[in-house]
């Protein structure tokens, strides 16, 4: 944790030309010193370049690399999540998530979906909400061609052909929105963080003197669920549910 907020507090002083340089210069330079070992400094580069507001999944997988090699496993847990939230099927990313939540303490046992759960989940997250908009737009493209081609048809068996295709485009349409409306509240709405610190305690309700209910520690996964000042309510995978310092998480 010492080392993560030297170097975080470190890119504060980053020489003037680095700060000039292009995204494209400080990736290129960043890939440079991750593949010469120097991981301090990818990591510095990395966040400079998302210091001016830009991302992917790229810059947030290979800065999670870099994290990893430096130990730092919460925050290379950090952004392997954030590389999936743009990229939910990589696996690259969901590989080296597992391997560095392996490296953690705590091992919280989810709470289990019932099947159709599991099912719908792992089929929106094939795709991200950018992902299944442009299959939106293929399915309505290929509809419009078959409705097209049911009222300028001339034979009955073209026409019965051309409805049925897009019945079949109709459908898979509306699984299509269904699958983007869950995807988009699973990316934008849900709230869900990463302890950052070696330790934090969960209390029974905001405040110091309220008892302890449990401790999590760095690198597992927090749902926040509400927040009161300097504090957050978190559920975990496993049901648990208690208020954490605010400082303790960051936001994924």
């Amino acid at each position: 944790m010492k080392k993560l907020v030297w170097w975080l507090s470190g890119l504060l002083f980053l020489s003037p030309l680095l700060l000039k340089a292009s995204p494209e210069e400080l990736i290129r330079q960043a890939n440079e010193a991750y593949v010469n070992g120097q991981y301090s400094y990818a990591i510095e580069l990395y966040e400079s370049v998302i210091e001016q507001e830009l991302e992917s999944h790229e810059l947030y997988y290979n800065l999670g690399n870099a994290y990893f090699k430096e130990n730092l496993f919460g925050a290379a847990i950090l952004n392997y999540e954030r590389a999936l939230k743009l990229k939910p099927s990589d696996e690259n990313s969901l590989f080296n998530l597992e391997v560095a939540r392996t490296r953690t303490i705590d091992r919280i046992n989810p709470v289990p979906l019932i099947f159709y759960e599991r099912w719908w989940k792992n089929f929106y997250s094939k795709l991200s909400v950018d992902g299944w908009s442009w299959m939106i737009i293929f399915l309505l493209l290929g509809f419009l061609a078959a409705m097209g081609a049911f009222f300028f048809s001339r034979t009955r068996g073209m026409k019965k052909t051309a409805f049925g295709v897009s019945l079949i485009f109709a459908v898979a349409m509306v699984v299509s929105l269904a699958a983007v409306r869950a995807q988009y509240s699973n990316t934008y709405k849900r709230k869900d963080a990463i302890v950052m610190v070696p330790r934090a305690t969960a209390k029974s309700s905001p405040g110091e003197a309220s008892p302890d209910l449990f401790v999590i520690h760095e690198g597992s996964k927090a749902r926040i669920t509400s927040e009161l000042g300097e504090w957050y309510e978190v559920r975990l995978a496993n049901g648990n549910v208690g208020w954490v310092k605010k400082y303790a998480l960051e936001v994924i």
